[in-house]
């Protein structure tokens, strides 16, 4: 009994994350839309791709598990998360970031190619929360699934936030805190609507 109860408690803390990823998921993608073209669209196909990738064709799980192990190794003196760094830290988005920074300083005209990275980032960081979510899905037996989309949820929201601190120091068009804010401002939305519809029923009942 005690365990359900448990169960229960976790799915609703999973549940009150929802509006906060959709909220963060709309602002990403606002603040996207604003950044100078092709970024918006190649990020875009980016994601397409390894879904069709993914879906038809492929499931990359031994180049995730090498991503994993390098995120563990980068993040594994601090100890207590050494364990969830693997599937927090989106390795290959990163590193597709840091190469296009590193290259860029020494062939400044690399910035006309800044839509390439942009794909492949993309590419990376939806491969990354795929396999993750395949990955965790395997080792959350809960009564309710509730540990995993507890974990999900909290893990895209943290790799949403990483990607969108990389982009505001890629591009002057990419505010993270005008990001941020947005993303909260939508959370908050979706927060008291839903609560007013509830207790909007509750007073018709």
């Amino acid at each position: 009994m005690k365990e359900k109860i448990l169960a229960v408690l976790k799915l609703l803390l999973a549940i009150l994350l929802l509006p906060f990823v959709i909220g963060i998921t709309a602002a990403f993608w606002n603040a996207l839309s604003l950044t100078p073209a092709p970024i918006p669209s190649t990020f875009g196909w980016g994601v397409v791709m390894y879904l069709v990738l993914h879906i038809l064709l492929y499931q990359p799980a031994q180049v995730f598990d090498t991503g994993k192990k390098m995120a563990e190794t980068a993040i594994g003196f601090v100890a207590p998360f050494f364990k969830v760094a693997g599937f927090c830290i989106p390795i290959f988005t990163i590193l597709t970031f840091v190469i296009y920074m590193t290259a860029r300083k020494v062939w400044p005209q690399l910035e006309e190619y800044f839509g390439c990275f942009v794909f492949v980032a993309a590419f990376a960081l939806t491969m990354h929360l795929v396999m993750t979510a395949n990955a965790l899905k395997g080792k959350q037996a809960g009564w309710l699934k509730e540990n995993y989309f507890f974990a999900i949820f909290a893990i895209y929201i943290i790799n949403i936030m990483i990607v969108g601190a990389a982009f505001n120091l890629l591009t002057a068009d990419f505010y993270f805190t005008d990001f941020m804010k947005s993303a909260g401002q939508k959370a908050g939305a979706i927060y008291t609507a839903s609560f007013k519809q509830l207790f909007e029923v509750r007073a018709v009942r």
